[in-house]
């Protein structure tokens, strides 16, 4: 895959957009400066989780006998299940009470930008598609940027785009999203049977 793909990849799986109404109100009551450091050290700790288990991963799944096949089906099955969320639910609902007013790692690092789909995806990159490890920091660097020029002027994005327009840039997400964990499902399927 090229970095172009890759970024595109891990940018739809990472889904900075559809997460922009979480970010917004579980970092909403913070002043400008704080709610730019809670953005910044949320989006530098999920790339790191994420960068950490591209380069573990593997060994992850020879440690408890998770085979190939079945991590993309069900790495397919979580980014199926979190496009239709993004399609016809809110990517917000699921983390939307129980926090502090400054969140600490949980639930925009993770499981919001690095959930299971980003995860999933990322060990299969090393392990299916053996993507070099440098190759896989650079578009998740690539990745990052991308998060946070959506997140740092999130509160203007929002205000411009309206509700409306941030729920359709969401659903569009969701729809690409959706076609990439068919594809995964059925690589799964294929790796299986042969």
């Amino acid at each position: 895959m090229s970095i172009a793909e890759l970024l595109l990849l891990l940018v739809l799986v990472t889904d900075p957009f559809g997460n922009l109404p979480l970010v917004l109100s579980a970092l909403g009551r913070l002043d400008a400066a704080a709610y730019r450091r809670a953005v910044l050290r949320e989006s530098l700790f999920a790339f790191a989780v994420l960068l950490l288990l591209g380069w573990g991963g593997a060994g992850l799944l020879r440690i408890f006998g998770i085979s190939e096949p079945a991590l993309h089906i069900g790495g397919g099955v979580i980014l199926f299940l979190l496009s239709l969320r993004m399609i016809y639910g809110g990517a917000q609902g699921a983390f939307h009470d129980g926090y502090s007013d400054d969140p600490m790692l949980v639930p925009i690092a993770v499981p919001a930008i690095a959930g299971p789909a980003a995860i999933a995806t990322v060990i299969l990159l090393r392990t299916q598609q053996q993507v070099p490890l440098g190759r896989l920091a650079l578009a998740l660097l690539g990745a990052l940027l991308v998060t946070l020029a959506t997140f740092l002027p999130g509160r203007r994005i929002a205000q411009w785009l309206g509700p409306r327009g941030l729920n359709a840039l969401e659903k569009l997400t969701g729809l690409l999203l959706n076609l990439i964990a068919v594809n995964m499902m059925l690589e799964g399927v294929r790796r299986f049977l042969a």
